[in-house]
């Protein structure tokens, strides 16, 4: 798991640059945006294009490491939306390529509630994507259930518990007991969270 966040970076510069002299320093506190991935992996080896691949992510466990990682709490933040979401294929092997379409799904098990559409692919060929990050078509209600999931987890009314499930519908040419289509790969959901920390500024005032 991997953070990366921007700060007002030419604040701090000055900031840091007149510590060493008599300037008084005020109490800010500043908004800084935090952009995180949640990326959850599928194993395929289907005899038949039509196949279910489910797997649970408990998502409170993980945006509880956000916080641990970057020092700030729950109280500390501004707002966290779903920003965008890509797929890749990280082992592949055939001597040949396929093409698969389908769908990701998303469903909050802590709630009991139903799946929903998250990410779309269309005759998305599995040579190209290995080790290759593909951006994915996000659909509005995976990202409003996301959105909840996140609002909720921030007031503390709820844990959330995320089912993933890859739904595929196609694949291009049929796969059947002698040929197997067998791969990885893994679905990934960026976020951003902004959260408001206080710093010591220099007051020109």
């Amino acid at each position: 798991m991997r953070t990366r966040f921007l700060i007002p970076l030419l604040l701090l510069l000055v900031a840091f640059a007149m510590s060493g002299s008599d300037c008084l320093l005020d109490e800010k506190v500043l908004d800084i945006v935090y952009f995180q991935k949640t990326c959850v992996g599928f194993e395929q080896n289907e005899a038949s294009a039509v196949f279910t691949t489910p797997e649970t992510v408990d998502y409170a466990d993980e945006l509880d490491e956000i916080l641990d990682d970057n020092d700030i709490t729950k109280s500390d933040i501004n707002s966290a939306r779903v920003v965008s979401a890509s797929y890749m294929v990280t082992d592949f092997s055939h001597t040949h390529d396929w093409e698969i379409s389908g769908e990701i799904t998303v469903r909050r098990i802590d709630t009991a509630g139903a799946a929903v559409t998250l990410v779309t692919y269309t005759d998305q060929s599995i040579q190209g994507a290995l080790n290759n990050s593909v951006p994915a078509v996000l659909d509005q209600a995976g990202v409003e259930l996301m959105n909840q999931a996140l609002e909720d987890y921030i007031a503390g009314t709820a844990e959330p518990v995320l089912e993933f499930a890859v739904q595929n519908g196609a694949v291009e040419p049929n796969p059947s007991a002698q040929n197997m289509l067998v791969f990885d790969w893994r679905g990934c959901v960026a976020i951003h969270i902004v959260a408001g920390i206080s710093l010591e500024v220099p007051d020109p005032f």
